[in-house]
């Protein structure tokens, strides 16, 4: 379930958009917004990581969910009695204990039978503070309950909100670091022209840009090194070329054996040099006219975000091809990496939002705001495509995307068997977002997990590569059981 059909849901049940974002705010923040997530200080206390404790749950081996104490879930459920009820409500539903939908629903009952004053404010809510303070301190009720969390988790709302709400917000605390148009502010007329570089240009465009087993170049497969270069020269003032840019996502694994970029590349890229970047949209947009990806990203250009966008066959490219968005007098604006031709750079709005397929945010509003450059000496963002973690503990990554269907059979030791790699994707489908690539002959863990796709299995598999711990969804074809 992702987060947009977690807020879809929390409005029909009658919340308001605020009050709808205020609950997610703080869900993101206990649980990643991830149904099956166990507490981290308990898995090692219990021997079970996220996947392993749900299934043993489910199975009923394991009997202590009740009185375990451990955070469980969107909510990270602790107390005894709650937890019992969670588990209960999940039986009699006939789903695993760590389905989404089951516990948004498990959330509403409790809401409505034992904290409904906090209901009624989310029901009513029309600041995403107010709707966050009462979910923070009414029932979610942490030991930190600073003003500096009760602002953490509005700002995280108020993410969500600008996001997925579709109309002005009011500022959450006095700032508008957050808000997408505060009161009496009416939207940036024109964003700062991002600097044009072109892949073509005659002086990298014969450079490698490559791994072993292929012969590229920055001119046939740098556009998205070269679409980052643009932003990452133009924000922190610093001489930063297609070449760089390239050389770096060799350097750190994000150039793909006979394509070009992989999807992940992006947000450390811009983090290396202290800029918040992610991926806005899990789900293709590309020929989907339900998608409402582009309309978001619009939005945001208008509040001084720059944008980057994979381009799908059409117009653009007959293959992917990354562009960059920025706003100009009521218009999207495109610097094209591979032309200046009228019809790539003032192309037709309607063709544009049917080729596109995902966007990425570049966060410039500093720069387009009051002119300021970043700082780009040391990276202060640390983004969720390479997690940070404490020498001598392993960083996490969780897919977005919960397995929807259980067969213990499965479970199991599994080994990457195709030859290019196998991606680690945040929801199941060949179209989704990835989060890592697999060598050839990795081994990777299943617990019983999986979602089908169009009559494949796509496995709920967790991994430990290079520092890292992977959980999201691999395609069951391309992995052998050892």
């Amino acid at each position: 379930m992702t987060e947009r059909e977690m807020y879809d849901y929390l409005v029909k049940a009658g919340m308001t958009p605020a009050g709808a974002c205020g609950a997610l705010g703080n869900i993101q923040a206990e649980s990643g917004a991830i149904a099956n997530n166990l507490q981290n200080s308990y898995e090692k206390k219990l021997g079970y990581t996220d996947a392993a404790y749900t299934a043993a749950v489910d199975s009923g081996t394991y009997t202590g969910f009740d009185t375990d104490r451990a955070g469980y879930g969107l909510c990270q459920w602790t107390y005894p009695a709650r937890k019992k009820n969670l588990r209960l409500f999940a039986k009699h539903a006939g789903k695993s204990i760590g389905d989404a939908e089951m516990q948004l629903g498990f959330f509403l009952k409790e809401l409505r039978e034992s904290f409904p004053a906090v209901l009624a404010v989310l029901k009513t809510a029309k600041t995403v503070r107010e709707a966050s303070d009462a979910m923070l301190l009414k029932f979610e009720r942490p030991a930190d309950q600073s003003k500096q969390n009760c602002e953490r988790r509005a700002k995280l709302g108020q993410e969500y909100f600008d996001m997925f709400a579709g109309k002005t917000g009011e500022a959450i605390n006095k700032t508008d670091d957050f808000c997408e148009l505060p009161q009496g502010k009416k939207e940036n007329s024109v964003n700062k022209k991002p600097i044009l570089y072109l892949q073509t240009d005659k002086r990298w465009a014969s450079k490698p840009y490559r791994v072993k087993g292929e012969n590229s170049t920055i001119g046939d497969s740098g556009c998205g090194p070269t679409a980052a270069a643009m932003l990452l020269s133009t924000l922190t003032g610093k001489n930063i070329t297609p070449e760089d840019a390239c050389k770096w996502s060799v350097d750190h694994g994000y150039k793909a054996l006979g394509n070009g970029t992989y999807y992940a590349y992006f947000a450390p890229q811009f983090a290396a040099y202290g800029i918040k970047c992610w991926q806005l949209n899990w789900v293709n947009a590309y020929h989907n006219p339900k998608a409402t990806s582009f309309d978001e990203t619009v939005k945001y250009l208008k509040q001084g975000y720059y944008a980057i966008a994979l381009m799908k066959k059409g117009t653009w490219t007959g293959g992917g091809h990354f562009v960059v968005l920025w706003w100009a007098d009521g218009k999207v604006r495109i610097n094209d990496p591979a032309s200046t031709r009228d019809n790539r750079v003032n192309g037709n709005l309607a063709t544009f939002k049917n080729e596109a397929a995902y966007f990425w945010i570049v966060d410039a509003r500093e720069y387009n705001n009051s002119g300021k450059l970043v700082d780009g000496s040391m990276a202060e963002v640390k983004p969720e495509d390479v997690p940070q973690a404490a020498p001598g503990v392993t960083a996490e990554r969780k897919a977005t995307g919960a397995a929807k269907s259980f067969d213990k059979k499965l479970a199991g030791t599994y080994a990457v068997t195709a030859g290019s790699g196998l991606h680690i994707r945040n929801v199941a489908g060949s179209k989704t977002g990835s989060m890592v690539v697999l060598p050839c002959g990795t081994k990777v863990r299943n617990y019983g997990y999986y979602t089908e796709v169009n009559g494949v299995k796509w496995l709920y598999i967790q991994v430990t590569y290079q520092g890292v711990k992977y959980t999201g969804f691999s395609s069951g074809a391309y992995l052998k059981k050892v």
